[in-house]
């Protein structure tokens, strides 16, 4: 077999969110309000960084596991912010989040339920979104199959003859898939190796640079003008943002002139064909959703100028039409109260807001387009040097980031051994004061009077009383209680006459003369 390669980028002209069973979990992001961002943070490094105080009191509020004790978390977050990955946020969401914290009583499950902030698909290293090859591979097959459906015989009576059985699984758009694809008569274990899209490989579409995302609602709409929307709650998703790069190739192995080869599949598909699908099929979509948009006064998504690229829709709420085969669509419509019913379209569309209940359309925008178009070698040299230059930034930011957690660690420690040294120093204070106190209770009354004499903190009060207990002192205590008594006075300047008062004088001399210096 010889393979067709198309080496492509695809170029997002709408907000994109590809679902990944992930969200931003309570513990890894705190709002910053001034920036109008979620900072987004690795709640490993987040712990080790707080002081062991606020890392127990974090712990004991996440081990509690209820739906209050998240919003507990997140006014401990909000206290303590922390360096980490800005995701831009729609202005109405930062509202939302403060909301959110004022929360009490009953209202606080109902809220934090719908309060989930749904990730697109992201590569784990980096953090950056990516498109996973089967979102686009996806989009290709819907559009053949619809050319498919366009040219060949109408299988409409085809499909009212299929009865699914009572109590299994409506399966006839799979057999209309088969039957467009003339699978209809392979046997069951045949069908996977049969079918064309095998021999179809699509890789996943890589980030080119930096590539932003933004937290958006997601808000149901009706297609005509009405006083009263769906009663549909919004969503809360991250989604990329237009004017995003990535890179990726469709592979198509062509089956050769051997008898084996050309049985290998149903009907081969060529890249010519499979883009001219897209063409066909998602260009005619965007005409019909340009005209529903401009019925309810929402701007069109520009996709440039024609030949630019190949029209291309992926991810969460492209809409039904765009993922189904428009001459056997059977799109459910829910009426409420009055059950369900079945039309060949749509009658609501899911569209990107900045606000939870926007009161005008203008800022309302459709989910999912792209553009495909062909790699040229200057396109190669430019985006290979816009991803180089993003990931020197990013290993400077990483080095900085570094440097920054090593200096906060050093000075963690800093303040570490500086409560050891205090703490340290308090018990030998302590150790000293109780060894003071028992001397001190060991000592005799004449002993105690020497001792604090000796000190010199020693309140004058006490001074002029221990010169009062002096008579009742032995002879050797009361020469050496004299003999400091003596120096604190010549300190003070109270020992020669012309600085005494008379009182002073009288205690002077009686000292001296215990002295012996009369």
């Amino acid at each position: 077999m010889k393979t067709e390669i198309f080496k492509c980028i695809l170029r997002t002209v709408a907000p994109v969110h590809i679902g990944c069973d992930e969200v931003y979990e309570p513990t890894g992001f705190f709002v910053d309000k001034e920036r109008a961002c979620l900072i987004v943070f690795d709640p490993l490094d987040f712990i080790a960084g707080l002081e062991p105080t606020d890392k127990e009191r974090f712990s004991s509020i996440c081990k509690k596991g209820t739906v209050e004790s998240i919003l507990e978390i997140y006014k401990f977050l909000r206290n303590h912010p922390v360096q980490g990955r800005p995701v831009k946020a729609c202005p109405d969401f930062v509202k939302h989040y403060e909301q959110v914290l004022s929360l009490s009583g009953n209202k606080i499950r109902k809220e934090l339920n719908q309060f989930i902030i749904e990730r697109t698909a992201f590569i784990p290293g980096d953090q950056r979104p990516y498109i996973p090859g089967s979102a686009v591979k996806g989009a290709l097959r819907t559009a053949y199959l619809n050319m498919l459906a366009e040219n060949g015989p109408d299988l409409r009576s085809y499909l009212r003859s299929i009865k699914p059985r009572k109590g299994s699984k409506d399966d006839r758009h799979k057999k209309l898939e088969q039957k467009l694809l003339e699978l209809d008569h392979v046997p069951n274990r045949e069908k996977i190796s049969k079918d064309p899209f095998r021999l179809i490989k699509v890789s996943d579409f890589m980030p080119v640079g930096e590539v932003g995302t933004k937290i958006f609602y997601a808000i149901n709409k009706k297609k005509k003008p009405s006083d009263k929307e769906p009663n549909r709650p919004y969503q809360i998703l991250e989604a990329v943002m237009p004017g995003a790069v990535f890179t990726g190739e469709i592979r198509i192995e062509i089956p050769g002139g051997s008898h084996l080869e050309k049985e290998a599949v149903s009907r081969p598909i060529s890249l010519e064909k499979l883009l001219n699908s897209l063409d066909l099929f998602f260009g005619e979509q965007k005409i019909r959703e340009n005209g529903e948009l401009r019925n309810i006064g929402i701007p069109t998504t520009d996709t440039g100028e024609k030949g630019t690229g190949h029209l291309i829709r992926i991810g969460r709420h492209s809409g039904a039409e765009s993922v189904t085969i428009k001459k056997y669509r059977d799109i459910k419509i829910m009426l409420g109260r009055k059950g369900k019913t079945f039309l060949d379209h749509a009658t609501t569309l899911w569209l990107a807001s900045d606000f939870r209940d926007p009161k005008g359309n203008k800022s309302l925008s459709p989910y999912g387009w792209a553009l495909l178009s062909s790699v040229t070698r200057e396109d190669e040299t430019r985006l290979t040097e816009k991803e180089k230059d993003f990931q020197e930034r990013r290993v400077q930011q990483m080095r900085e980031m570094e440097e920054k957690q090593k200096a906060r660690d050093l000075e963690r420690e800093r303040k570490r051994q500086q409560a050891l040294e205090k703490k340290r120093l308090e018990e030998e204070k302590k150790k000293e004061e109780e060894r003071l106190k028992a001397e001190l209770e060991a000592m005799t009354p004449e002993e105690r009077a020497i001792w604090e004499l000796q000190n010199p903190q020693v309140d004058q009060n006490r001074v002029y009383e221990i010169f009062r207990e002096l008579d009742e002192f032995s002879e050797e205590a009361k020469q050496k209680a004299a003999k400091l008594l003596k120096d604190i006075w010549i300190k003070e300047g109270k020992w020669k006459k012309k600085n005494c008062s008379k009182k002073q004088w009288e205690k002077v001399q009686v000292l001296k003369k215990i002295l012996g210096e009369n």
